[in-house]
């Protein structure tokens, strides 16, 4: 029962943080832009429409995502290590678009630092990731249990027994999501807060534009709407748009 109502929370908040993203791009029929960690390209399409552009890149570490958004219509398809450097030109590209990626990276500074070096000079990325400070995660910790976000090991899912995928295999309840591919090489290795998002890219020189939030755990429907956009420092997803300098 509780792992249901936790499903249907998260699964709420997911659904809103999508919007959040969609609503931070701009119309730009001849934007060039990249989705990083694209997945199936399900996303990539959505951002394509909003965004009205010709074509859209989606880059991926694992080639049966690529090839099931291909399949779907993503236009440009790239195989790539996202911890080393990217397969880019400087300056290529108007728009970055990374969603649920910056929390499975170890390197974060190669992330950030990639992802300005592809930019054209005034160009934006928006970034959406979970938060650690979402009110979920405090309670946990006072509880002395890890934090929901972070995967620990990848063997199971051990670290919290409040989760719903307690002492299952890390991720694998995702396959369904990532056409069918183990996601367990990919656990959650950095969750960052809503302020320590936008620092770490100011650090490298971007300038922060605008945030959103979505989830206001155990709160849903309209009151976590409400609330998480008045309080975005304890909401589950964090979502920033920064620009880079002209």
């Amino acid at each position: 029962m509780l792992a249901q109502f936790y499903q249907k929370i998260w699964s709420e908040a997911y659904g809103q943080n999508d919007n959040n993203i969609i609503s931070l791009l701009e119309k730009n029929p001849k934007a060039n832009v990249i989705d990083i960690g694209c997945g199936d390209g399900q996303k990539t399409i959505k951002f394509k429409k909003q965004i009205g552009c010709k074509t859209i890149t989606g880059l991926d570490g694992v080639s049966e995502r690529l090839s099931a958004a291909k399949k779907i219509g993503v236009d440009k398809i790239i195989l790539a290590d996202i911890e080393k450097k990217w397969p880019f030109r400087k300056n290529q590209f108007d728009v970055v678009i990374s969603n649920q990626v910056i929390e499975h990276i170890a390197n974060t500074d190669n992330f950030i630092q990639e992802i300005y070096r592809i930019l054209k000079p005034g160009g934006y990325c928006v970034i959406s990731t979970e938060n650690l400070a979402s009110w979920h995660n405090i309670f946990a910790l006072i509880l002395g249990f890890q934090d929901f976000s972070h995967h620990t090991i990848m063997k199971l899912h051990v670290t919290n027994p409040l989760s719903p995928h307690f002492m299952e295999k890390t991720l694998t309840w995702s396959k369904k999501a990532n056409s069918g591919v183990d996601d367990t090489a990919f656990p959650h290795l950095k969750i960052l807060t809503y302020k320590s998002l936008k620092k770490v890219f100011e650090a490298y020189d971007f300038i922060f534009e605008k945030g959103k939030s979505s989830g206001y755990y155990p709160l849903f429907g309209r009151l976590s709407f409400l609330l998480s956009k008045i309080d975005p420092y304890h909401s589950h997803f964090i979502t920033v748009k920064m620009r880079k300098t002209p």
